[in-house]
């Protein structure tokens, strides 16, 4: 065939058989749609061509072929899918550059015949594809290879599930381990978060107990007798002070005595007053009753509470109480009886002074 020149392939066809050999195709040139469409083509011959590779769409496009010849184009590889060409019953690959065979190749379950001398095959091996010398042996070797093909592609199939078993077992094996230090994990999680708990808790126990401590020892600060009589001593003076008299009653006594007085100085300086001696006697008689009456009950608490507390001071008052007894005294004297009567009782009381404060 001229070079660039295109084939009809229906022209090559005789009976069912296509004859393209010696024709210089190649794997781009090969009429595989041409040869596809003309369905009564079973057998098709494309021996000595140049054809290194099959294209990509021959072994979909001529499931219908029984008979193939591809002897003589310098074949490198088959393709994966070579099997799948499951009516094909005789097979000529004679003087190629096969290495190996497709695993596939045991599905062609109706292979008769089969060529494989002049290819430098390495699977399956020279022992098993024997001479091929004769249609004899090429028919054995097409009986030897699906064996081998068949037993290999078994193989490789418990192979391949005990390597899928495996990888199984490993995801599993891996996921279980995942699973469980995700559990450790948790478990650590709620160790930790139970710890707190409890920490937590023994905080406010010890809380509520310090607290209910502290409580129970004021109770019983509060209830204790030397408590109470620690709080009892500081009112004694209290006591003491209230039953005291009142600084303005004794205020008011003093105020009273200095009037007195001031009455008495002024008949002293003044005689003529003594005239109405006789009516002013009477009030000076009352307003000394009065005073008298205030000052006994006075006079007799103090005594009461300092004899106890305070002799020393009692005697103080008392000589103080007696001298404002005599004041008294010599105020109704002076108006009674004159100025020189009055000094002479004057006389008196200063003497008496004299011996209290010794």
């Amino acid at each position: 065939m001229a070079k660039g020149s295109k084939i009809v392939v229906k022209d090559y066809l005789d009976g069912d058989e296509f004859d393209l050999s010696l024709q210089s195709l190649t794997n781009s040139t090969l009429p595989v749609k041409e040869i596809a469409a003309v369905k009564k083509g079973k057998k098709l011959d494309l021996s000595k061509n140049q054809i290194v590779t099959l294209p990509d769409n021959f072994v979909t496009s001529m499931g219908h072929l029984v008979k193939i010849d591809l002897s003589s184009n310098g074949l490198k590889e088959l393709p994966d899918n070579f099997g799948n060409l499951s009516l094909l019953q005789h097979v000529d690959l004679f003087n190629n550059k096969l290495t190996t065979l497709p695993i596939g190749f045991y599905k062609l379950k109706l292979l008769k015949w089969l060529d494989l001398k002049e290819n430098p095959l390495e699977f399956p091996s020279q022992e098993v594809v024997g001479l091929c010398r004769n249609d004899s042996e090429c028919k054995t070797c097409a009986v030897k290879v699906l064996d081998f093909m068949k037993k290999e592609n078994n193989d490789r199939e418990v192979q391949r599930q005990k390597e899928l078993e495996l990888k199984r077992a490993k995801k599993e094996a891996l996921k279980r381990e995942l699973e469980r230090l995700e559990e450790m994990e948790n478990q650590e999680k709620r160790r930790i978060k139970q710890e707190e708990k409890a920490k937590e808790k023994a905080k406010r126990k010890a809380e509520f107990e310090r607290k209910q401590k502290e409580q129970q020892e004021q109770k019983k600060t509060a209830a204790s007798p030397s408590s109470r009589s620690k709080c009892e001593v500081p009112s004694a003076p209290s006591t003491t002070t209230n039953s005291l008299p009142d600084l303005k009653t004794l205020y008011l006594v003093a105020a009273l005595v200095m009037l007195l007085v001031g009455v008495c100085l002024a008949i002293m300086l003044k005689p003529d007053l003594g005239e109405h001696y006789a009516g002013f006697k009477v009030v000076t008689s009352e307003v000394i009753t009065t005073v008298e009456h205030a000052m006994n009950p006075i006079i007799s608490a103090v005594n009461t509470q300092l004899a106890t507390h305070a002799p020393t001071l009692q005697k103080s008052i008392v000589s103080t109480g007696q001298l404002m007894g005599e004041m008294l005294v010599i105020c109704a004297d002076t108006l009674k009886l004159g100025y020189d009567l009055a000094l002479q009782e004057l006389s008196s009381v200063a003497t008496y002074i004299q011996k209290s404060t010794s």
